[in-house]
């Protein structure tokens, strides 16, 4: 994921799998708030919250400019 993301790698796999689940559903709403929801049942130990909130949206991004992504 890009932007630099994780640091610590406490809470990686928990946050790929949530992300990979947030960008396949189109129930969860595009809009910030929405997204921060539905992870928030991830635990992130150094607080990379931000970084991976901008991340989902960057990939939420590409994926709309690439077709059946």
């Amino acid at each position: 994921m890009s932007p630099p993301t994780y640091q610590c790698g406490y809470c990686t796999s928990g946050q790929m799998m949530s992300a990979v689940a947030i960008l396949r559903d189109p129930s969860i709403s595009a809009d910030d708030a929405s997204v921060r929801e539905a992870m928030s049942g991830n635990i992130c130990r150094c607080v990379a919250y931000r970084n991976i909130l901008a991340a989902i949206q960057s990939a939420r991004a590409k994926m709309k400019e690439v077709p059946n992504a």
